[in-house]
């Protein structure tokens, strides 16, 4: 080699070298979501908390050996690890580690406030000592959703190389996912659209699904709920069980996390969730686990692994867009996270649970496959089913939307977009504010839009008019013309996670009849919230489902919307469905108290049917102990495995659709049918039929 092509080449190594004592941005906060604002700087005391999120091994390994435990027709099935052989098999090498370790206490991070864990290191510090560790400056948010507060990143964080090679990402540092609860109070007003619905207690769920009165009796069983920004109430649970005749001594509740009622905190989805799972999965010991503001699946993912023993039956009754899960900016995949990583990390911990022989159950949402918070509206809405939820002044429309285009390109399909990044960018600001109102302030003669508000204060546009036909509104760099649909305009269904994650059983609702007929969930037929349902937008469809959503594709159902609108090789959701209409339970009176006067209410919601299903599930897996036989673990290929065998452990579903959302009725979504769909899944259980399948298979 000669002399000048050496000191070339030395010259590289040099400056690779130099590269790697460098700092590399690992996560960033550059502009904030439409659901939070800044509040001011944060000050050095302020309290930081976050995750090293540390690269896994082998998790080629661990899926392959997670699908054969959790297949009925495989020789391992329910062979299923303990936590020490599930962290060998994933742990990074120690070397790793000790560097990340050992950058944190260069740092003056010190050892009380490190937690580390077999792939990940969980830090509890300050303000002060966060900024210098990560050359970066925080601040403190506040959730225009729920008004709680958080502190997290202004500007970028930086890791030195070395470190970085080691880590896959952070969270608690940028991430500003606000969590969906799947529930809601029944409205007193008049609906415009109703079918007469049975009212839910735990006597009825256990009578219409043959559950009669089994309750539980091993002490290994454990089952449990996981509550994000929200808590339950002791009293309002003493008196739920007093008023539907549950014997107190049956209902045990192990708590953990803050109760945060007395902060403001609200307590509607917990009160639900822990009077049903433990009134329907009676006399078994009930995890409440409670994640800390700012929290999210993947916290609870990991937090529950910590439990010992792991319960063997979860209900999450929360969800998200499964595109947002970052929420750092509208690109946040350059700044060291994305929706995908997110998901991808998240579901390897689903996984991780599954191995280890605990079922984990996700409510499927409830605004159907259109969604609604940060939903595009690129749905058209059907012009018969104006305001659904009722309260509106008009009665009917021939235009339900109009598009709002702002002078950089934005497209905002109001109303059914409002919540959308798009809307609140272009109606975010006082000159968009100032330019929808001008519009409707215009409007006289024919062809007149006028803004219509139903009960919930969700708006609606009537016109005798056609969309086609309203006349082009222009202001301030603003167009506003009638809606035309363009499937590219922006995605037509918006899936949430996690329960559209492969490795979780994904639970829709249904409402009862009178008549005890069941069918899908739905606005359009008198309840408040829509089962979701659909496909996953990043996820692929898992071999245990192939056949059933082929043949649903293949059935020729009327009302399928164009495969276009969605990915059909991707995950399908629902798994299954129950029950999630007219639930009676019990609350407090009082704000931000947990104590009583106490009264019953009527609430809806896919968080109604999750965790009643894990309470049914824990009764079959306490027979299973008490057999001598092990749980069910991960549920899904179970599931369809009977479907396909034994299709009366189900109660097919065959009415209905999930086109609407909470406030309105797209024109598309999926129906109903005999058999697997994405409305309701493969059914409701048959408790009776179903517990004879797993003991007889």
């Amino acid at each position: 080699m000669s002399k000048t092509l050496l000191l070339v080449f030395l010259g590289i190594v040099a400056l690779a070298a130099s590269f790697r004592h460098e700092n590399v941005m690992i996560a960033s906060v550059d502009s904030v979501p439409h659901h939070f604002m800044t509040i001011k700087p944060a000050v050095s005391s302020d309290s930081v908390h976050f995750k090293i999120l540390l690269h896994q091994q082998n998790l080629d390994k661990l899926e392959a050996l997670f699908w054969e435990v959790s297949n009925p027709k495989s020789s391992l099935y329910k062979n299923f690890l303990n936590k020490q052989q599930v962290d060998s098999l994933v742990a990074p090498s120690q070397d790793a580690v000790m560097e990340v370790a050992h950058w944190l206490i260069k740092h003056n991070i010190k050892k009380s406030e490190i937690d580390v864990n077999t792939d990940y290191i969980a830090v509890s510090t300050n303000v002060e000592k966060a900024s210098k560790l990560f050359g970066s400056e925080f601040a403190v948010y506040q959730s225009r959703i729920t008004k709680n507060t958080r502190v997290r990143l202004n500007g970028p964080a930086f890791v030195p190389f070395v470190v970085s090679q080691h880590i896959d990402f952070i969270v608690g540092l940028s991430d500003f996912i606000e969590d969906n609860k799947m529930v809601q109070s029944m409205r007193t007003q008049e609906r415009m659209m109703g079918t007469a619905s049975a009212t839910i207690t735990p006597a009825f769920i256990r009578k219409f699904y043959g559950v009669g009165n089994a309750i539980g009796t091993n002490g290994a069983n454990f089952q449990s709920i996981a509550a994000f920004t929200d808590y339950f109430s002791t009293p309002a649970l003493e008196y739920f069980d007093k008023q539907f005749n549950i014997d107190p001594a049956t209902v045990k509740v192990i708590k953990q996390g803050q109760d945060c009622i007395s902060q403001g905190c609200d307590s509607m989805e917990s009160n639900l969730d822990v009077q049903y799972i433990t009134s329907i999965g009676n006399n078994i010991t009930t995890l409440f686990l409670s994640e800390p503001n700012g929290a999210w699946t993947l916290d609870w993912a990991l937090d529950i692994q910590k439990q010992h023993p792991m319960p063997l039956v979860s209900s999450i009754s929360y969800g998200w867009a499964e595109i947002e899960q970052c929420e750092i900016t509208s690109d946040c995949s350059t700044l060291g996270v994305s929706s995908a990583q997110y998901v991808a990390r998240t579901n390897v911990e689903f996984q991780k649970i599954g191995i280890q022989g605990s079922s984990i159950l996700v409510s499927s949402g409830d605004d159907g496959a259109p969604s609604f918070g940060g939903a595009s509206g690129n749905c058209p809405i059907d012009n018969s089913i104006y305001c659904p939820i009722g309260g509106c002044s008009y009665k009917s429309t021939q235009c339900s939307e109009v598009t709002i285009t702002s002078s950089n390109g934005t497209k905002c399909f109001f109303p059914m977009g409002l919540q959308s990044n798009a809307c609140q960018e272009v109606l975010g600001s006082d000159e968009g504010n100032a330019v929808i109102n001008a519009y409707f302030q215009s409007q006289s003669g024919s062809c007149a839009v006028h803004l219509d508000q139903d009960s919930e204060q969700n708006y609606h546009l009537s016109t005798t008019c056609k969309c086609s036909q309203l006349k082009t509104f222009k202001k301030s760099g603003y167009t506003i013309v009638g809606y035309e649909f363009d499937e590219s305009a922006g995605t037509v269904f918006q899936p949430d996670y996690p329960t559209s994650s492969p490795y979780v059983t994904s639970v829709g609702a249904t409402q009862i009849l009178t008549n005890n007929q069941e069918i899908v969930c739905s606005v359009s037929t008198g309840a408040i919230i829509t089962g979701g349902g659909g496909f996953a937008i990043t996820q692929a469809q898992p071999a245990y489902q192939a056949d059933a959503v082929n043949a649903y594709l293949n059935s020729g159902a009327q009302g399928l919307p164009s495969s276009q609108y969605y990915n059909a090789s991707n995950r399908a959701y629902p798994d299954i469905t129950l029950v999630g209409h007219a639930y009676q339970i019990g609350y407090t009176k009082g704000q931000n108290t947990e104590q009583c006067p106490c009264a019953i209410t009527s609430v809806d919601g896919t968080s109604c049917s999750s965790p009643t299903l894990a309470g049914l599930i824990s009764l079959i897996n306490d027979k299973l102990l008490n057999a001598g036989h092990k749980q069910l673990g991960f549920l899904n290929p179970l599931l369809y495995q009977a479907a396909a065998a034994q299709p009366n452990v189900f109660n097919d579903i065959t009415s209905g659709n999930n086109n609407c959302n909470r406030a309105y009725c797209c024109e598309y979504g999926f129906p109903a049918t005999k058999g697997y769909d994405a409305a309701s899944g493969l059914g409701s259980l048959n408790f009776a039929n179903f517990e004879s399948y797993v003991f007889n298979n």
